[in-house]
């Protein structure tokens, strides 16, 4: 049975959420204010275990989560999927485009939705959240272009809905470095 620490959760959360970066033990340890020796006993062991992998290039080592364990990709949804409390007035607006959305990210200031396609005259608002909305196409593009608006709303929501989406998108980009 695998267990994973909170700081281990921390650690494997981060490698989800950065995918588009490059990075060692001591980025991940400034990041999350960790020690370097803490975070390389978190990476050793979750190497050790086929969760993330370590690519040496030139004189860095960097690592990533590797996807082609069944355990890494399971680990990285619940990562992903995150807890998220939102009121029931909330709650009951998102109910109307759980149907539409491949993805629902959720944070404290911000509702990102990708959807297949979207009605020009749909209107649709949360209460004090930005709410962005964008097609799979121009996500991916957003991406692409490592737009602020939407890097942070990858780093620090909580997906609702579309966990699986958000994997194979976190994995086709992490393969590219």
């Amino acid at each position: 049975m695998l267990s994973l620490s909170d700081n281990e959760f921390a650690v494997l959360n981060f490698l989800a959420r950065n995918f588009t970066e490059r990075l060692t033990i001591r980025t991940i340890a400034q990041k999350l204010k960790f020690s370097p020796a803490g975070v390389h006993t978190i990476l050793k062991k979750l190497e050790k275990q086929g969760i993330v992998s370590g690519e040496k290039l030139g004189t860095g080592l960097f690592y990533r989560i590797s996807f082609e364990s069944k355990t890494a990709y399971h680990l990285a949804a619940a990562v992903l999927v995150g807890f998220f409390d939102y009121d029931e007035n909330k709650k009951n607006s998102l109910r109307i485009f759980f149907g539409k959305s491949k993805a629902i990210l959720l944070d404290n200031k911000n509702a990102l939705f990708i959807v297949d396609n979207l009605p020009s005259n749909t209107d649709f608002s949360v209460s004090n959240s930005n709410v962005i909305v964008k097609t799979e196409d121009e996500f991916i593009e957003s991406i692409r272009r490592r737009e602020p608006e939407i890097m942070q709303a990858i780093k620090n929501s909580n997906v609702i809905v579309g966990e699986e989406f958000m994997l194979e998108v976190v994995k086709k980009f992490t393969e590219r470095f």
